[in-house]
């Protein structure tokens, strides 16, 4: 019988192995070639969210200094503006990248600004006004605030809690306009109380609109301004809205694929230096020896503090706050009340804890905390928020020679130009008698300490702003305000208006026992020292808010009440910004807006 042969069958096999080697490899080699495709494309995405974060603190910067000429195309009051940002930034993936930007309502002359007391308004004026937006109608009378529906109109923007509603403003939540029927702060729609559903339909080319309809438009709301039909959002002339920043990156592969894009849309209103009742940059103390320590808030614009006490929607929302990383406690609170919330820097080990300290009769509570414990952890947070401004010079002051031991006048009444004055040394009231009367707004800058105290504490040296007045005070020196004896020695500011005085202080001595302020005549207004250590002693009762790199209570108690409409307000003498108050990556088609 003959052999078969098994060389045909090894070969056979050999070239079965082959084959099947060869598809896996080509398998491998798709997959691979889909992963590495894939990989690239998700890597550009995240370029292209990077480059939209980069253009938007471009727009911001542009907004907050108001640089918007140059490269910026200007139309209206709408900017524009196209980055591209080289290749090589992103190694060799051939990646090409571009920035595309849109500022609606851009910041320039009185447009999209503070409002303030102390400046003329015109027809089409925008300005930011405790949290909303107005745009002005008429010319109004001097110091005519924008809650006067005759001559102004609000925006329709998201409700916000520290916002001040006044009646006719819209707001939106939950996907629904409401109009604002009573003045209120911290009271979220529908409450029937203080608003009312108002339509608020998407914008249609076909729809003839009057005065006050609103819409919604690239998921923005617009109030209309001016009757008209088929005039489209954001054209200024027929519609209003909040200003809003656009940012889209994109991020084109070498693969001829389809650009991948991130569009994000950017809200913004004014900083603001005072978000805390009492903030340290480095560490906060309150630790009296006896006594207890009332810290929590009111709104100034919706009545007094009495009236407001146990008002679970302004009663409720101080903040205080301690930004030292490297100490622990950041923020140590003894013997006080607190309604509201404390913030202090993160330890850095874990479990990450808040920075904090607190004695066994301290409590901090919402209206709804629950009885026990004392301290509601969840009103204590590890991300505190310390602004901290530049401070601005003085300059074209007039000297100013204080009167001892009898009264001295500056300011004129009605004014919408601040006097400025120089004192060439100390601001020194300690003679009884000795008084400083505001009459209308002043700018005072002391190249010196502030000493108000007459030696015996029965207050007849004090600092005194009239009802028509306001002040905002620099100095270089110490802070020395009344005294441990129980001084009625101080600032009274009769305007009840704690946005109304200012007291900015650039000494750097930041040790305890040099600045003081402990007088008992009640303060309001705000203290800005970035650079020292404030020390609040005996029984000081301040309506307002106060900010420095350590602050102390080392003596008997001291109550903060925070005025609230001081977390929307602005203030002469720094170099305010402005901030992003409300963020949104757009996705939806509906609401991304076409760029450039």
């Amino acid at each position: 019988m003959r052999r078969r042969s098994q060389n045909g069958s090894v070969a056979l096999v050999a070239l079965c192995c082959v084959a099947v080697l060869g598809i896996a490899l080509a398998s491998y080699l798709a997959v691979s070639n889909q992963s590495m495709k894939l990989s690239n494309r998700t890597y550009a995405k995240d370029v292209s969210r990077h480059l939209a974060e980069m253009g938007l603190e471009r727009a911001l910067r542009a907004f907050s200094f108001n640089t918007f000429s140059g490269s910026w195309t200007v139309s209206g009051i709408t900017a524009t503006r196209t980055l591209s940002i080289n290749s090589s930034n992103y190694g060799t993936s051939g990646i090409t990248t571009a920035i595309y930007l849109r500022v609606d309502h851009y910041l320039t002359g009185n447009k999209a600004v503070p409002w303030s007391g102390l400046t003329s308004y015109a027809a089409n004026d925008y300005v930011s006004y405790l949290g909303v937006w107005y745009n002005c109608i008429l010319a109004p009378p001097s110091n005519q605030a924008p809650s006067n529906i005759t001559y102004w109109q609000a925006a329709p923007q998201p409700w916000k809690a520290d916002s001040t509603y006044q009646i006719g403003n819209i707001a939106l939540s939950g996907g629904s306009a409401y109009r604002c029927i009573a003045a209120n702060t911290n009271q979220a729609p529908p409450s029937a109380t203080y608003w009312t559903a108002y339509t608020a339909a998407a914008w249609s080319s076909g729809t003839t609109y009057a005065v006050d309809d609103v819409v919604t438009f690239g998921g923005m709301a617009y109030r209309c301004i001016l009757g008209h039909i088929n005039q489209s959002p954001p054209n200024t002339t027929y519609w209003l809205s909040a200003p809003v920043i656009y940012s889209q990156g994109v991020a084109t592969l070498s693969d001829g694929s389809a650009p991948i894009t991130t569009q994000l849309r950017a809200l913004i209103a004014p900083a603001p230096l005072f978000p805390n009742a009492a903030a340290a940059t480095s560490v906060l103390l309150i630790n009296p020896s006896s006594g207890t320590c009332m810290i929590d808030s009111y709104n100034s614009a919706l009545g007094t503090y009495a009236s407001q006490v146990g008002n679970a929607a302004t009663n409720y929302s101080a903040v205080l706050a301690g930004g030292s990383t490297s100490t622990t406690p950041s923020a140590t609170v003894s013997r006080s009340t607190v309604k509201g919330y404390v913030a202090a820097a993160s330890a850095s080990t874990a479990p990450y804890a808040p920075r904090t300290s607190f004695g066994g009769t301290t409590t901090v509570k919402s209206a709804t905390s629950p009885v026990s414990p004392n301290v509601d952890l969840t009103r204590v947070s590890r991300s505190p928020y310390i602004p901290q401004f530049d401070v601005q010079s003085v300059t074209g002051a007039t000297t100013l020679v204080l009167n001892v031991g009898s009264n001295t006048d500056i300011g004129t009444a009605g004014a919408t130009t601040p006097s400025k004055y120089v004192i060439n040394g100390d601001l020194l009231l300690n003679q009884t008698g000795s008084t400083l009367t505001i009459h209308g707004p002043v700018i005072l800058d002391v190249q010196g300490q502030i000493y108000i105290y007459n030696g015996s504490g029965s207050g007849g040296c004090r600092i005194i702003i009239k009802p028509t007045g306001s002040a905002e005070i620099h100095f270089s020196g110490r802070l020395y305000i009344g005294s441990y004896l129980g001084s009625l020695d101080g600032i009274d500011n009769q305007t009840l208006d704690p946005k109304k005085l200012i007291i900015i202080g650039t000494n750097t001595t930041n040790t305890t026992g040099y600045h003081y302020f402990w007088s008992t005549l009640p303060f309001y207004g705000v203290i800005y020292m970035p650079n020292a250590y404030l020390c609040l002693w005996g029984n000081v009762n301040i309506y307002g808010a106060v900010s420095a790199s350590n602050i102390g209570y080392p003596n008997t108690s001291t109550n903060i009440h925070y005025d609230t409409t001081l977390r929307t307000a602005a203030f002469g003498g720094v170099d305010a910004p402005y901030m992003i108050w409300e963020l949104r990556e757009l996705t939806n088609p509906s609401e991304t807006v076409t760029l450039p």
